[in-house]
């Protein structure tokens, strides 16, 4: 994703149950809408009408279906 490309959470790249209750904490669930805000210092991302600013290593678990005309 780029910054401003929006998208579908679809699900998680990761088996260790302590990342994926760190992203359902922060409230990133599959089917939820994304958009990516930020890449740097942090990633950030908007899921409704929130902001969530995550580290590299969280952020890279998240897949995401991109909307349709995004890469």
């Amino acid at each position: 994703m780029h910054v401003g490309d929006r998208g579908q959470i679809s699900g998680f790249s990761t088996y260790e149950p302590k990342k994926i209750r760190k992203l359902m904490s922060l409230g990133i669930y599959p089917g939820l809408l994304i958009r990516l805000l930020q890449v740097f210092p942090a990633y950030v991302f908007q899921v409704g009408f929130t902001q969530i600013a995550v580290d590299r290593e969280i952020a890279q678990e998240i897949q995401v279906t991109p909307s349709a005309g995004q890469s």
